[in-house]
């Protein structure tokens, strides 16, 4: 099967939620070509053990910033964005770093190429090991001290998945980069993003800091990544009605204006595709309610009714109720976009989950919670927010809403 020609990235996708095609999810699919170039390599049998990375986990775990060269603080600041931090007991996806990944797969895998010795490193997150590599994959970029290549695990990936498992791994990436860049940008570390043909790459080109990252940062962010996981206990949501006021909504309208900046430098691909975020919106103080796009950074209403409650019959999972939702934000592409080159539509996942997650850190900060989620019914949601006549499609939800239940259970250190 072909899958990385013109366009058939998005014809995959779209098959499987237009059709849902039985046939395609009962037997996972063995990787295609561009699946094994993104794909990451174990350490092999000449490897050895590799270095002891759970020290400077603990340090980490017991709320010490990283500190040292500049390349462990690099590793510190994976281990910030992606090791786990909260569990949700008697759930069979609950483990939870801070960013989202569908059933809790996590399949993000990192190398890091150290330019002065000319050497990449196999970095094992799970079995907390950073083991040399005989060959590094990616190319460095001239002038980078560091790269980081980001690349998948599709084994993890169930049968169900087969159709768009490339699309989802970079949806990740995205919301994986977004903490990522965030967090370097704080602690003074001058840092770009490109694709290369075997994966994302993170060049890291020096820093400002003293050999130690802030330790304010890291503690904010620590309580960022306990709070953004809106499942806490049981299955996890308890939402409780609450409506958005207008300096709410303006603090949502500045992360979406500063993230769609950043797009524009770090995946070249997306301006043309007219990336578009559309709010839906109860009424609230200062807050009318309708359907607005986001455009040029001012909101453009294309509809004063309340949205909210059609979802009851839009979205795809029934075990939810739209009655406490305040507001919606979907992230629309032009419909023309789908017929891009595989790289193409590999940095617009990127883009969407960058954005996405943008928006997530500024809610989960003013005490909300965000939640992604890519499962509706893709006609009626167009419909809806009138996509047609504007030649756009709806392509990635966001769910915004209070929860009751505030601290998690356990933490794991």
């Amino acid at each position: 099967m072909t899958t990385a020609e013109t366009g058939r990235l998005a014809i995959n996708e779209f098959t499987f939620r237009y059709l849902y095609p039985e046939q395609e999810r009962k037997q996972r699919y063995p990787l295609d070509a561009l699946e094994r170039r993104h794909q990451a390599a174990v350490p092999g049998p000449d490897a050895g053990a590799g270095q002891d990375l759970a020290p400077l986990f603990q340090r980490l775990a017991a709320g010490h910033a990283p500190a040292g060269t500049l390349s462990e603080r690099l590793i510190g600041l994976l281990m910030q964005v992606h090791s786990p931090v909260t569990v949700t007991p008697r759930g069979p996806f609950g483990t939870h770093a801070s960013y989202p990944s569908p059933r809790a797969y996590y399949p993000l895998q990192f190398s890091l190429y150290d330019a002065e010795p000319g050497r990449g490193f196999r970095i094992d997150l799970d079995a907390l090991r950073l083991h040399g590599m005989a060959a590094f994959p990616a190319e460095a970029a001239p002038g980078a001290r560091y790269t980081l290549l980001v690349q998948a695990d599709f084994e993890r990936y169930d049968a169900l998945y087969n159709l768009f498992r490339k699309s989802l791994y970079t949806l990740e990436l995205g919301h994986f980069l977004s903490e990522f860049m965030e967090l370097a940008r704080r602690c003074g570390i001058a840092a770009g993003v490109r694709q290369s043909a075997a994966g994302f790459c993170v060049d890291i080109y020096g820093d400002a800091g003293d050999e130690r990252c802030p330790d304010g940062v890291f503690e904010e962010h620590r309580r960022f990544a306990r709070a953004r996981n809106s499942g806490r206990y049981h299955r996890g949501l308890y939402p409780v009605a609450a409506r958005c006021n207008a300096t709410q909504l303006g603090a949502l309208r500045d992360a979406l204006d500063a993230a769609m900046g950043q797009l524009e430098t770090m995946f070249p691909s997306v301006p043309a595709m007219r990336l578009t975020p559309t709010l839906c919106l109860r009424a609230g103080e200062g807050v009318s309610p309708g359907i607005y796009r986001h455009v040029g950074g001012a909101l453009q209403c294309i509809s004063l009714d309340d949205p909210v409650d059609v979802f009851d019959t839009l979205y795809s999972y029934p075990d939810f109720s739209f009655r406490t939702v305040p507001a919606m934000v979907f992230l629309c592409v032009d419909e023309l976009a789908y017929a891009c080159s595989a790289p193409a539509f590999l940095e617009l996942n990127c883009a969407l989950g960058y954005l996405s997650q943008a928006m997530i850190r500024s809610l989960t900060g003013d005490g909300w919670f965000a939640r992604p989620f890519r499962s509706y019914q893709q006609v009626g949601v167009d419909r809806l927010l009138q996509n047609r006549a504007a030649g756009l499609r709806t392509y990635y939800g966001l769910l915004i809403g209070k929860n009751r239940s505030q601290e998690p259970l356990v933490t794991l250190l």
